[in-house]
Formats: C-alpha cells, structure tokens, sequence
C-alpha cells in the first residue's frame, strides 16, 4: 500500500490538514505516510519507521496511528474548504 491508496470509503484520498470523523470521534489528519502530505509540526523524518498509514488527532483521545484506512472513517471537510462535499453544515 502506497500514500496514494489512502481513501476515504467515498473514494477520495485522504490528506493532510482533512476534518475527519471515525465512529464517534473527530479531529483532524495530521500526516500522511507516503504522499508527502504532513501538516505543520510533523516532520516525515519523524515518522517514516511506521512506514504506511496515516495519523489523526482526535478531539476525544489525542493521536491515533492507522496502517489502513477504516470504513468508518469519513472526511468531514478539507483543509483548504469550508464544506466537505455531501455536507449540509461547515465543521466546527
């Protein structure tokens, strides 16, 4: 598995900086192992041992390391958008 086959279940990738929601919690991507894709503070060189997956910080438990993407797994907004699409509300 490569950066690139990190999708969300609607089939976009996942980045960093998204507004996620897994199950009951929510928070953001923070790196991507991969594709590049890290947010501020978080450097590759820091990270690459866990060789693939991606980190998010959840609001409710902190950082959670996933190897694979998860069905429950849903991007609620991007980074660089107000409103993730299929979503009536911006993120909070």
């Amino acid at each position: 598995m490569t950066g690139s086959d990190m999708h969300y279940d609607s089939g976009e990738e996942i980045r960093a900086g998204d507004r996620v929601r897994c199950s009951r919690w929510t928070g953001r991507i923070v790196f991507v192992l991969g594709n590049g894709s890290f947010a501020p503070g978080y450097a590759p060189d820091d990270w690459s041992y866990l060789g693939r997956g991606f980190m998010a910080e959840y609001d409710q438990v902190g950082l959670v390391f996933s190897p694979t993407s998860d069905d429950d797994l849903e991007l609620i907004a991007r980074a660089e958008s107000d409103v993730a699409p299929g979503s009536q509300t911006p993120p909070r």
